[in-house]
């Protein structure tokens, strides 16, 4: 079973940075199953968000990626692995 890793980003309008979270996962067997993963964490994100007073009434965009092992050397140029 291929592992799955999860990059979510969360930025919060008018705020110089961004949160990011990125997550490796043995158990996906599907990119749909990452994709639900992505979806609960972005929940988790967005109520955590809204506890800051200052962030009230800013929009938050999220950038969500979703890669295997393959897709995620390629993403990143690796042309060779050990793994």
């Amino acid at each position: 079973m291929d592992a799955f890793t999860m990059v979510i980003m969360a930025c919060v309008s008018g705020e110089p940075t961004c949160t990011a979270t990125r997550i490796s996962e043995m158990g996906f067997t599907s990119v749909e199953a990452c994709e639900a993963r992505i979806d609960e964490i972005t929940r988790s994100m967005t109520k955590q968000l809204a506890t800051h007073q200052e962030f009230k009434g800013r929009e938050v965009t999220y950038d969500v990626s979703c890669l295997d092992r393959a897709q995620l050397r390629r993403q990143l140029g690796v042309t060779q692995a050990d793994t």
